[in-house]
């Protein structure tokens, strides 16, 4: 038999955050091709890996995130 969907998730809500993610991630991953999955990990940790050289060689300037928003907001009511 298989488990009550309303009682997985009260659990999965008992978890911490973390656990919730990995849960979460898992759960996302099984709704897609399998196939790809791999493709798609590389490309990001590739992705991930350059952006994090970038920050090592000073080569971008890292920004708040609060100060971030606030630009954001003042351009869109300029």
């Amino acid at each position: 038999m298989a488990p009550d969907p309303a009682t997985l998730i009260r659990d999965a809500l008992a978890l911490d955050a973390d656990q919730r993610a990995v849960v979460a991630n898992a759960l996302l991953e099984s709704l897609h091709d399998t196939d790809d999955t791999g493709a798609v990990d590389a490309a990001w940790r590739a992705e991930a890996t350059r952006r994090l050289a970038e920050v090592r060689a000073g080569a971008v300037e890292l920004v708040d995130a609060d100060e971030h928003y606030a630009r954001l907001r003042a351009s869109l009511t300029a």
